[in-house]
Protein backbone atom coordinates (compact mmCIF):
# COMPACT_ATOMS: atom_id res chain seq x y z
CA UNK A 1 0.00 0.00 0.00
CA UNK A 2 1.66 3.26 -0.80
CA UNK A 3 1.01 6.35 1.59
CA UNK A 4 -0.93 8.45 -0.84
CA UNK A 5 -0.36 11.30 1.95
CA UNK A 6 3.68 10.98 1.63
CA UNK A 7 3.88 14.77 0.83
CA UNK A 8 2.28 15.64 4.35
CA UNK A 9 3.36 12.88 6.62
CA UNK A 10 5.67 10.08 5.66
CA UNK A 11 5.99 6.99 7.39
CA UNK A 12 9.80 8.13 8.39
CA UNK A 13 8.12 11.45 10.19
CA UNK A 14 5.22 8.61 12.20
CA UNK A 15 7.96 6.84 13.49
CA UNK A 16 10.39 9.57 14.97
CA UNK A 17 7.49 11.09 16.38
CA UNK A 18 6.35 7.18 17.83
CA UNK A 19 10.21 6.76 18.64
CA UNK A 20 10.20 3.77 15.99
CA UNK A 21 13.47 2.93 15.27
CA UNK A 22 13.88 4.05 11.59
CA UNK A 23 15.04 0.28 10.67
CA UNK A 24 12.31 -1.57 11.94
CA UNK A 25 10.02 -1.84 8.86
CA UNK A 26 7.92 -4.94 10.24
CA UNK A 27 4.56 -2.20 10.79
CA UNK A 28 5.47 0.13 8.10
CA UNK A 29 2.09 -1.43 6.33
CA UNK A 30 -0.07 -0.55 9.83
CA UNK A 31 1.75 2.98 9.83
CA UNK A 32 0.76 3.75 6.09
CA UNK A 33 -2.67 2.72 6.39
CA UNK A 34 -2.99 4.34 9.76
CA UNK A 35 -1.75 7.66 8.10
CA UNK A 36 -4.37 7.40 5.60
CA UNK A 37 -7.26 6.47 7.66
CA UNK A 38 -6.26 9.80 10.30
CA UNK A 39 -6.55 12.19 7.05
CA UNK A 40 -9.67 10.58 5.75
CA UNK A 41 -11.28 11.41 9.00
CA UNK A 42 -9.80 14.37 9.43
CA UNK A 43 -10.64 15.23 5.75
CA UNK A 44 -14.51 14.10 6.35
CA UNK A 45 -14.70 16.36 9.56
CA UNK A 46 -13.53 19.41 8.30
CA UNK A 47 -13.19 19.94 4.48
CA UNK A 48 -9.72 19.92 4.40
CA UNK A 49 -8.15 17.94 1.54
CA UNK A 50 -4.60 16.58 2.31
CA UNK A 51 -4.31 14.67 -1.02
CA UNK A 52 -4.45 17.28 -4.22
CA UNK A 53 -7.07 16.17 -6.24
CA UNK A 54 -9.36 17.01 -9.25
CA UNK A 55 -13.19 16.40 -7.65
CA UNK A 56 -16.18 17.73 -9.95
CA UNK A 57 -19.11 19.67 -7.64
CA UNK A 58 -22.53 19.51 -8.76
CA UNK A 59 -25.49 22.13 -8.57
CA UNK A 60 -27.90 22.06 -5.98
CA UNK A 61 -31.59 21.92 -5.15
CA UNK A 62 -31.06 25.95 -4.95
CA UNK A 63 -29.70 25.63 -8.53
CA UNK A 64 -26.16 26.75 -7.40
CA UNK A 65 -22.67 25.14 -6.58
CA UNK A 66 -20.95 25.42 -2.90
CA UNK A 67 -17.59 24.30 -2.73
CA UNK A 68 -16.77 23.86 1.12
CA UNK A 69 -13.64 21.82 0.22
CA UNK A 70 -10.17 23.66 0.99
CA UNK A 71 -7.79 24.79 -0.10
CA UNK A 72 -8.99 25.28 -3.88
CA UNK A 73 -5.89 25.08 -6.21
CA UNK A 74 -7.89 26.26 -9.41
CA UNK A 75 -7.10 29.62 -9.90
CA UNK A 76 -8.55 29.98 -13.28
CA UNK A 77 -12.31 29.32 -14.34
CA UNK A 78 -14.20 28.28 -17.41
CA UNK A 79 -16.63 31.34 -19.25
CA UNK A 80 -19.40 32.54 -16.76
CA UNK A 81 -17.74 30.43 -13.84
CA UNK A 82 -16.85 33.09 -11.19
CA UNK A 83 -17.00 32.31 -8.05
CA UNK A 84 -18.77 33.94 -5.61
CA UNK A 85 -16.53 34.03 -1.76
CA UNK A 86 -17.61 33.60 1.49
CA UNK A 87 -16.13 33.14 4.73
CA UNK A 88 -16.49 29.13 4.68
CA UNK A 89 -17.11 28.02 1.09
CA UNK A 90 -17.37 29.29 -2.49
CA UNK A 91 -19.97 29.36 -4.76
CA UNK A 92 -20.49 29.45 -8.39
CA UNK A 93 -23.83 29.99 -10.08
CA UNK A 94 -25.58 29.51 -13.45
CA UNK A 95 -23.43 26.18 -13.95
CA UNK A 96 -24.50 22.72 -13.59
CA UNK A 97 -21.47 21.42 -12.63
CA UNK A 98 -17.90 22.00 -12.48
CA UNK A 99 -14.45 20.94 -12.03
CA UNK A 100 -11.89 22.38 -9.09
CA UNK A 101 -8.43 20.58 -7.67
CA UNK A 102 -8.71 20.88 -4.68
CA UNK A 103 -6.30 19.81 -1.90
CA UNK A 104 -2.70 20.52 0.07
CA UNK A 105 0.18 20.21 -2.01
CA UNK A 106 2.76 20.15 0.41
CA UNK A 107 3.19 20.15 5.08
CA UNK A 108 4.38 23.79 4.53
CA UNK A 109 1.06 25.11 3.73
CA UNK A 110 -1.23 22.16 5.45
CA UNK A 111 -2.38 23.34 8.88
CA UNK A 112 -0.23 22.02 11.41
CA UNK A 113 -3.08 21.67 14.21
CA UNK A 114 -4.51 19.01 12.12
CA UNK A 115 -1.35 16.93 11.35
CA UNK A 116 -0.86 17.05 14.74
CA UNK A 117 -4.12 15.76 15.39
CA UNK A 118 -3.43 13.06 12.74
CA UNK A 119 -0.40 12.12 14.54
CA UNK A 120 -1.96 11.85 17.77
CA UNK A 121 -4.52 9.55 16.47
CA UNK A 122 -2.26 7.12 14.56
CA UNK A 123 -0.25 7.45 18.22
CA UNK A 124 -3.47 5.78 19.96
CA UNK A 125 -3.82 3.24 17.22
CA UNK A 126 -1.02 2.44 16.97
CA UNK A 127 -0.08 1.57 21.24
CA UNK A 128 -3.48 0.48 21.84
CA UNK A 129 -2.91 -2.43 19.61
CA UNK A 130 0.08 -3.49 21.24
CA UNK A 131 -2.32 -3.86 24.62
CA UNK A 132 -4.91 -6.46 22.50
Amino acid sequence: MANSYNHILSVDDVKRYLRIEPDFIDDDQDLERMIASAFGYIEKQTNHIFRPQDKTYHKSYYDHINVYDHPVNTTTYPDNALPHLYPCFIRFCSRDSITLNVGYTSKDNAPSELIDCALQMIKVWYYEAEKM
